[in-house]
This record gives structure tokens, sequence and C-alpha cells, in this order.
């Protein structure tokens, strides 16, 4: 199905080198190569650009390319909220009010704001310039311009969360340890990422330059176990296939059998011959699809268009919630 090549890098969770070329192009159509562990399952571009062109990618590019935009939308901080609300009830049984938390690429700072209304000591660390600016200027919250190897290692939290976030990371368990000591003793690590058992996307809509890796939950559970961490739960979502995760800090034990690596190998070849494009097209998923973002749209029109200040529309998304658990 796949040709057998070997990897210019090797595998992040398990070092081997023997790949499936599972893609040659992007979603745009352009040369970007994917491969997949034939030993575990991970998978992850290669080759990539230089660590140096990465980190000028995040800073200056990656917004400008991707969303075509210096400071972030209307709408999209509105939906930022509402997804922030979604976390929030996705993790709670493990936070409390007052606990200190450090968001890992924070974008607009969203997530941050509502986090402190909430009650949080919230802070976050975001690449891009723009962005972090906005975060401290428009929004007024603790966001540096920087990576997570720019936070002090003299400080320590209860909470580290990194919504799509790990599948940008170059060196992804070496990020991980780094956030396993940023945490507090049995501090947790949210994680949300995409799924690459995702029947929500198209095929060809998979893959491109900006995720470095993609996980499964068998990938994610292992690299995470492997730099430190105990799986609480994890869940897919139905409304969207990502994989969201809570880790717990354990001890420092990095564990290298941690996977039937095998099995996850096969498991994903078999995701793949089902999961064609004629499969996709000729299913419901894809029309679905369109008619919930349409209506989301809609809705999202409609809610957005009383507000003048992006900080007045957060307060009303964080307030509407604060009145729904009050109930």
């Amino acid at each position: 199905m796949f040709d057998r090549e070997t990897s210019s890098i090797p595998c992040n969770l398990c070092q081997s080198t023997d790949v499936d070329v599972i893609a040659r192009k992007d979603r745009e159509g352009k040369p970007l190569q994917t491969v997949m562990c034939r030993h575990c399952g991970l998978i992850w571009t290669d080759p990539r650009p230089a660590p140096k062109e990465i980190v000028h990618f995040y800073s200056k590019s990656y917004r400008r390319e991707y969303k075509n935009i210096v400071r972030p939308k209307k709408k999209h901080v509105y939906r930022d909220g509402l997804e922030t609300i979604k976390r929030h009830r996705f993790f709670q049984t493990v936070a409390r009010e007052g606990d200190t938390l450090m968001d890992i690429g924070a974008g607009n700072g969203v997530f941050v704001y509502c986090m402190r209304q909430l009650g949080f000591d919230a802070k976050g660390v975001e690449p891009d310039e723009d962005f972090a600016r906005y975060a401290r200027e428009a929004l007024g919250i603790p966001v540096i311009t920087g990576f997570a190897s720019d936070i002090k290692k003299t400080e320590h939290y209860d909470l580290v969360t990194l919504h799509h976030v790990l599948e940008h990371m170059t060196d992804s368990l070496a990020e991980l340890r780094h956030l396993w000591r940023l945490l507090k003793q049995n501090g947790h690590l949210i994680i949300e990422v995409p799924n690459a058992e995702d029947i929500l996307q198209a095929p060809g809509n998979r893959y491109h330059k900006a995720h470095i890796y993609t996980f499964n939950p068998e990938t994610l559970s292992a690299l995470l176990t492997r730099a430190g961490f105990s799986v609480v739960t994890m869940r897919v979502a139905p409304y969207n296939g990502n994989i969201s995760a809570i880790f717990q800090k354990k001890d420092e034990v990095w564990d290298n059998n941690t996977l039937n690596q095998n099995g996850n190998y096969a498991k994903m070849v078999r995701f793949f011959k089902r999961h064609t494009p004629i499969r996709h097209y000729t299913s419901p998923i894809p029309y679905t699809k369109l008619f919930r973002n349409l209506s989301a749209a809609l809705r999202e029109w409609i809610a957005i268009r009383e507000f003048h200040e992006d900080k007045a529309m957060l307060n009303a998304v964080v307030s509407k919630y604060l009145d729904t658990r009050a109930r």
C-alpha cells in the first residue's frame, strides 16, 4: 500500500528509521513527505526544515500564511471563548480556582483571559509576536513572546496546557520532559491534538507543513508515558475528531516499552485502507460537517454583532457559563 523507506529523522517515540511513506503532498498539493513508523505507528514530516527556519516560521509567518492575519478577527476570538468553556468542562475535575496555569502556544490569549476570569492564576507563552502583543495589549493578560523553552526553570505550575501545540514541536519528547519539570508534584498536563484516525477529515486534507507530528491515542499515550506522565483520561471529541487528554506528573521514570508497537502500526494501516477518498465523499460525513459549520457560522454572526470590544464579548461568554454552572 505504501513505499517503504529509511527516514532521515528517527522516530521520536521508538527511534526507528524504518518507515512507510504515506503521503508526498500536503493538503494544498504542495510537496511534503509524511512518513509512518513501521514499529510504533507514529506519523511525522520527513525531511523537515532546519530548527532556525521553524523558529522563524512560528515567530513571523505562521499566522500570516495560514490565516492571512496579524490580529485575531472578532469571530475567531468568540470561537476561542466558546472552545475555552468546552476545555474547562473537560479538565475541571483536576483543576481548582487559584491554581497556577501556563498555556503553551497561547495564540491570541483568549484561553488565558477566560481562565483568569474563572479564577485561575493563568499566564501564557506565544511565539507569534503580533498575537502575543494582542494578548497583552487588547486583553491585558500576561503572555510572553517566545517558546516553552523560554519559560524560566524556576517557575512551577499546577496545570500546563497545550491545545493544538504538541503536533508543532520538532522534538515532542524533549519538550514534554521540559514541561514535566515545570509542573508541581502531581501536577496535570492538558493536551489537545488532531487525531491521525479522524474520519471527519478528508484523506487529502490530513497533512500540512505546520504539523510536524500526527498522533493517534496509542502514540500519544506512549509518548507521554515515556516523558514521565500517567494517563488520567482521554477522549476523542465527536464534533471535531480531536484527541483531548489529561495526564498527571509521575515519578521520573522514562519507560521505553509502553506500547504494543507493531499492533498500533497494523491498526493504522487498516485505518488508511478503510478511510479512502471515495469512501469519505460517498459517506454522509463531509455533508453533515458542512451543514454543521454553516449553522455554527450563522449562530456566531448573531452572537457577536452586538459587541464592539473583544473583552466585553469574552466576559459575556464566561458570565453565561458561570450562570449555567450555578443553576
